[in-house]
């Protein structure tokens, strides 16, 4: 039988407890290695884990090495951003070839990049997902580059779906440009998106992360009236009800292939906040159900209009990877000289937990590799070994998922590097996903 302990707490003095509680988090002393998914998100968009193309030979060595890297580290998934910027990594009839190879969008880079990768990881025994972006057209704020909307939209690929089809383009207020979710015409074309590479690629999963609706305001002049004649009485419903149509699209088309594709979401880490802890607040953003972290805290649900509670309900989708990427002790001083403490992962992981039991959803969790050596809290190269040890207090996590593959490769501070060298001592033997 395993024996627990409390977790020192990394900037004050004593140990972590659960948020607004005086219970002491506990963790197992071992870890215990069984089949689990070990995976890491591939990130693609603005070349953050993936160079730009010197050669066919030297990009395929690159992708081997990644291979490697992961094997080195005994995981056994990849998460691959495929589609970061309505473009692509892949072959398709659907979208251009991605600029991050090339640095120009549309331009043939020699060989299928995803599909080489694809067909490598299988290899070497590593499961691929397919991640996508559903909606973003431009990282870039347009207003930094005093462009107007069509402008930009013509410097993309002519066979670009966004340039195509400029009236189904709207903004937000940060000037970055998205596919708008209120439109057929985008849940058909995602959707397609999606089942092209299903059909096409040997592939456990497709994948969309946080991306939803943005975190900043969208600017759409027309959107009063989109609303307006949905019929529904308020425009947060209006909103959420656009992405439920895509995800239950992509449910649907999914479901008429001859193989099992899995439809996973890796949300915000927080859904919505407990309404125990709404300091006498109201709004769409507090439920009786919620998570236990401070009454500020952005949610999913109401900031993305993602209800991914819904999709898990419906069933939808196979799997939720929330981003918990928050350390046990979240506790800082701010600049008034007051403690402070907005949310925890015990209590996220144990909220995700109970929501995935009731919906019957596989529960993979995401943890944040790259905030090693951020602040005082993740300074502990012991964050990420109790977060494991943590986990396998909750019977149905099923694995885990780590933001992103460079800091499995860059030494950027002396915490990551410790980090990464207590996970190999916790992961010693390759395991299966499941």
């Amino acid at each position: 039988m395993n024996n627990f302990k409390p977790i020192k707490r990394a900037a004050f003095e004593g140990n972590v407890k659960y948020y607004g509680s005086e219970e002491e988090v506990l963790v197992p002393t071992d870890y215990c290695e069984h089949d689990e998914l070990r995976g890491v998100w591939f990130s693609t968009v603005g070349n953050i884990d993936i160079p730009k193309i010197e050669s066919v030979e030297q990009y395929k060595e690159y992708l081997l090495g990644v291979i490697a890297k992961v094997k080195e580290y005994h995981m056994n998934t990849v998460v691959f951003q495929v589609r970061p910027t309505n473009d692509a990594l892949y072959k398709t009839d659907n979208n251009p070839w991605s600029a991050v190879i090339t640095g120009v969008q549309g331009k043939d880079p020699g060989f299928d990049v995803f599909g080489f990768f694809v067909e490598e990881a299988k290899k070497a025994g590593i499961s691929v997902h397919a991640w996508i972006n559903p909606y973003r057209i431009s990282g870039v704020k347009l207003d930094d580059l005093n462009i107007t909307k069509d402008e930009f939209l013509d410097t993309l690929a002519p066979n670009n779906f966004a340039r195509l089809h400029k009236d189904l383009v709207i903004m937000s207020k940060e000037s970055k440009l998205i596919l708008d979710p209120a439109r057929v015409e985008v849940m058909e074309f995602v959707s397609d998106t999606v089942l092209e590479i299903a059909k096409n690629y040997d592939i456990k999963a497709v994948h969309i992360d946080d991306y939803f609706y943005p975190y900043d305001p969208i600017r759409d002049p027309d959107e009063y009236q989109k609303y307006k004649d949905s019929g529904f009485s308020n425009l947060s419903d209006f909103r959420r009800n656009n992405v439920d149509r895509m995800i239950e699209m992509i449910h649907n088309k999914l479901n008429t292939l001859d193989k099992k594709v899995e439809f996973g979401i890796s949300p915000f880490g927080i859904f919505r906040t407990n309404t125990k802890f709404s300091d006498g607040k109201t709004g769409e953003e507090f439920w009786d159900k919620g998570s236990n972290n401070h009454a500020s805290c952005l949610s999913c649900y109401k900031g993305l209009y993602a209800d991914v509670y819904k999709w898990m309900k419906k069933g939808w989708i196979d799997y939720v990877t929330p981003q918990n990427y928050f350390d046990f002790d979240n506790t800082k001083i701010n600049s008034k000289g007051e403690v402070t403490c907005q949310v925890k992962y015990a209590d996220l992981a144990v909220w995700w937990s109970e929501i995935c039991k009731e919906t019957n959803t596989k529960l993979y969790m995401g943890q944040a590799i790259y905030r090693y050596g951020t602040d005082a809290n993740w300074k502990d190269p012991e964050e990420i070994p109790n977060q494991l040890k943590f986990n396998q207090t909750l019977n149905n996590v099923m694995g885990t998922m780590f933001f992103t593959y460079s800091n499995f490769v860059e030494d950027k501070n002396e915490t990551l590097v410790k980090g990464r060298e207590l996970l190999k001592q916790l992961w010693t033997k390759d395991v299966k996903e499941i």
